[in-house]
């Protein structure tokens, strides 16, 4: 085993980083051959990972959801007081929860919104398809206010509402 001083590098061979890890496992648990057993787990790893990012995808955004509900909750008790003395404390909630959800977005879809020069400037129905979930909306209405500083309202069937959260 190598000494706190000693590398893998140290000596008439050098080593990989992997290949020293690998020697390292083998001392300290006092398995023989620990790579065969770290390649199966690779290959395990490699085999599960398209499961693992159909979980995580659906996590992430229940996860998102619930983050901008604390915030949201966080937000309104703090400016409380502010709230008595001026127009509109939400200004600030709305840009912070649409730079996140326009981020998300972004990165994780690749959404873009085009054709918002389309909207007129007065009163407008816009009528949309989603899916399971309704993200494809959150994300257009952050981009939209993003982009025109114009809010969107709902109009949806009341099973929408008994969803949790």
């Amino acid at each position: 085993m190598t000494g706190g001083n000693e590398s893998c590098t140290a000596g008439p061979s050098s080593m990989s980083y992997l290949t020293c890890l690998t020697y390292i496992l083998e001392e300290w648990t006092g398995v023989e051959d620990i790579g065969d057993y770290l390649s199966y787990a690779f290959y395990i790893l490699w085999l599960l990972f398209p499961l693992v990012v159909v979980f995580v995808l659906p996590g992430v955004i229940v996860i998102l959801f619930y983050v901008s509900i604390l915030w949201l909750h966080i937000y309104k008790r703090k400016n409380e007081i502010k709230e008595a003395y001026s127009h509109d404390v939400w200004i600030g909630a709305r840009e912070m929860l649409a730079t996140i959800w326009d981020g998300h977005g972004r990165i994780w879809h690749g959404y873009e919104l085009h054709g918002v020069e389309n909207i007129p400037q007065g009163p407008g129905l816009v009528v949309f398809y989603h899916g399971a979930t309704p993200v494809d909306y959150i994300y257009f209405s952050a981009r939209l206010h993003i982009m025109k500083k114009r809010r969107c309202n709902v109009v949806a069937d009341h099973f929408v509402f008994r969803l949790p959260g």
